[in-house]
């Protein structure tokens, strides 16, 4: 607890990041020298034309009878100077456009400021002799400090330099005492002033790149911190979990006496048999077991009749399954209605409809409750093809729900779109239905099986090929097989046999290969392609168990971007439009 609170007042460092480190000062110098580098491919150009502007038009002038010696020979050095300095800019230019050393790079701002510098100082001296203007010096000095990023120091080599040139080149040229007294403080304010210029701009944009590099270091830090949280929530999480495990605990003991009373309830079905008259029917408002309203009918099939009731106990919706002893069905069958409670309460999935309770009415009504499904059965969603997100989704929950009944030795054995009930809520599917479900040790069990060997139950269209050869060759494979059928359908919106009688689809399926899905519908990813046709393979052991490709279905819809279940927009639509508390149409199954 103590290490949690501390870690709770953990903060990120809001210190600003220091520049002194070799990575830091690499990465400050390559961001600044592209950046000298974008500017003077745009002013390269600009100023080779200045240049031959300068020197056709100062060669223009020399032809000026007007001027005296001295002005002539001051313009003709500034020809030279200006017509120098083409080739020189054209060639930097050019080395700034094709060079991709970082060495160049670097070094060209410095360069090209210092060469400015001393041909602004060149230029003043020669303009002296004729003005007492410094305004070429004072263009270049700005300039220099404005267009180009250079650091302090080098600021201060190359205006130093130009500022010597200028001293040295008035010294040589004798413009006059006077002239050079009055120039000199202008031009030493106006090269202080731009080596100060650049230093501080250069300063700014240093401070700048300061700034990003914290604020990217504080954000890793925050990721650090968040990820310190979710460890410490999902620390939290494990002891509501092991709290939980004493609820839990509860719900075994409670599933364990609904599984003792399904027993007892078989050995009561013979008798039953005897005490119930024909047409028994359960009228609205009848209270089963002091305890479950009845309502309005939901569904009807061959065993009997599902209503939807009220638990007066907690106040929910519940399903209620009625049965009639007198049925035209065989004594094994209604133990298998029986059965149903003990293996359904064997399952604790959130896809798989809970089981509350299984009793007799004072009056010899076999009565069955699950939870109310508000959904809409898979079978109403087959007009077309799914997408294989959506698809793929369906696929995965479900097998997550098989994976669980196998887990305790149940196979459902009835695996089908009536039985699969989507929901807006997660995980968005149930499975309904375990009413010919048997345990492994049933399978494989004598006479007294609850399922007798060679007896075939299911559904033709979504039975396995060891399924239609005798119920003693049937495991939990049949269900992945009859879910390879499901996502069959749903992604081509055809099913993979189909034959004019249910002898003959059967017989398809026993003596022919299962069709390539990509044949009925191309659009279809190879690498889901394989997994269904993986599901269709006629021996058992040729197909994955539901664990496994319950974990591939969700890696592949995960690495499309599927949306979970309950999240389909196509789900939710067509749950939307449908009344609740719908069942599955086919009941036969009892």
């Amino acid at each position: 607890m103590d290490r949690s609170a501390s870690a709770h007042t953990a903060r990120p460092s809001a210190l600003i990041v220091d520049l002194d480190t070799p990575e830091l000062r690499d990465a400050f110098a390559s961001e600044v020298a592209d950046v000298n580098r974008r500017r003077l491919r745009v002013i390269g150009p600009i100023m080779v034309v200045v240049h031959i502007a300068h020197t056709w038009l100062f060669w223009v002038a020399t032809g000026e009878h007007t001027l005296n010696a001295a002005t002539l020979w001051a313009l003709g050095r500034l020809v030279v100077a200006h017509a120098v300095m083409v080739p020189i800019t054209g060639s930097l230019t050019v080395l700034v456009f094709r060079s991709r050393r970082r060495f160049v790079a670097r070094m060209m701002a410095p360069a090209v400021a210092t060469l400015y510098l001393v041909h602004g100082a060149l230029c003043t001296a020669l303009a002296l002799i004729s003005t007492q203007s410094v305004s070429t010096y004072v263009g270049y000095c700005l300039g220099m400090g404005v267009i180009l990023c250079i650091s302090t120091r080098a600021a201060m080599i190359a205006y130093c330099i130009g500022l010597a040139t200028l001293v040295i080149s008035l010294a040589v040229i004798a413009v006059g005492t006077a002239a050079f007294l009055a120039t000199m403080p202008t031009c030493v304010t106006i090269t202080a002033v731009g080596a100060a210029l650049a230093s501080l701009l250069h300063a700014a944009r240093r401070r700048e790149f300061r700034q990003r590099v914290t604020i990217e270091r504080q954000r890793d830090q925050l990721g650090a911190l968040n990820s310190d949280l979710e460890r410490r929530v999902q620390a939290q999480v494990g002891e509501i979990v092991a709290h939980a495990a004493e609820v839990e605990q509860l719900n075994a003991q409670l599933r364990a006496q609904v599984r003792a009373r399904s027993s007892e309830l078989s050995l009561a079905l013979a008798r039953l048999a005897q005490q119930r008259g024909d047409g028994a029917t359960v009228l609205r408002g009848t209270l089963l077991g002091g305890r479950f309203a009845v309502g309005d009918v939901i569904g009807e099939g061959a065993m009997g009749v599902v209503y939807q009731g009220i638990d007066r106990a907690t106040g929910a919706r519940v399903a209620i399954k009625v049965v009639q002893a007198t049925s035209t069905h065989t004594l094994d069958a209604l133990r298998r209605f029986a059965h149903e409670a003990g293996t359904a309460a064997a399952i604790t999935h959130p896809a798989v409809v809970r089981m509350l309770d299984v009793d007799i009415a004072d009056d010899g009504l076999l009565f069955q409750v699950q939870e109310l499904i508000d959904g809409e059965p898979l079978a109403r969603m087959l007009g077309r093809a799914w997408s294989p997100g959506d698809a793929a989704r369906v696929g995965a929950v479900l097998c997550e729900a098989l994976a669980a009944a196998h887990a305790v030795g149940v196979v459902h054995r009835d695996v089908k779109p009536e039985n699969i009930m989507l929901t807006s809520s997660a995980p968005g599917l149930k499975l309904l239905d375990f009413g010919i479900a048997k345990l492994y040790e049933a399978v494989h069990g004598t006479g007294e099986a609850m399922t007798r060997t060679g007896m075939i139950v299911g559904t033709p269209a979504y039975m396995a090929p060891e399924q239609v050869l005798g119920a003693s060759e049937v495991g939990d494979r049949a269900d992945v097989y009859a879910v390879g059928v499901v996502l069959f359908r749903l992604l081509s919106g055809r099913p993979p046999f189909e034959a004019d009688s249910p002898r003959e689809m059967m017989m398809n399926r026993l003596l022919d290969e299962p069709p390539s899905l990509r044949a009925f519908e191309p659009l279809v990813p190879e690498s889901l392609a394989q997994l269904v046709e993986r599901c269709l393979a006629r021996a058992p052991e040729g197909r994955p168990p539901a664990a496994d490709l319950a974990r591939q279905l969700a890696s592949w819809a995960d690495a499309v971007g599927a949306p979970p279940l309950e999240g389909s927009a196509r789900v939710q639509r067509e749950v939307a439009a449908t009344q609740p508390a719908r069942w599955s149409d086919d009941m036969s199954t009892f």
